[in-house]
């Protein structure tokens, strides 16, 4: 059994996004710091026990692969191919 719950959803959420962060304070279930975004910095704590991670304006849950799920741990992020569009030909 482990003695720290680990960040690593939380780093492959981040990663995905293309945000940087840097930990302020690291204990064995709970994390926080700041994520270097493109508006700016924005603080963070993270829960690893439920993968749990608080921002100022929301709370995201992450499967233990870093995407976000529902309450029910379904994902509720997919991704999905660019849509292809047809050139428009003069004829």
């Amino acid at each position: 059994m482990e003695s720290r719950l680990s960040t690593k959803p939380l780093v492959l959420w981040a990663a995905r996004k293309k945000w940087n962060l840097r930990y302020t304070t690291r204990a064995a279930e709970q994390t926080s710091g700041i994520f270097t975004t493109p508006d700016g910095p924005l603080p963070f704590r993270f829960e690893s026990g439920p993968r749990r991670i608080h921002l100022a304006e929301e709370t995201v849950l992450l499967d233990e692969y870093g995407w976000e799920v529902d309450e029910k741990g379904h994902t509720v992020f997919r991704s999905t191919a660019p849509r292809k569009t047809k050139e428009q030909t003069d004829g």
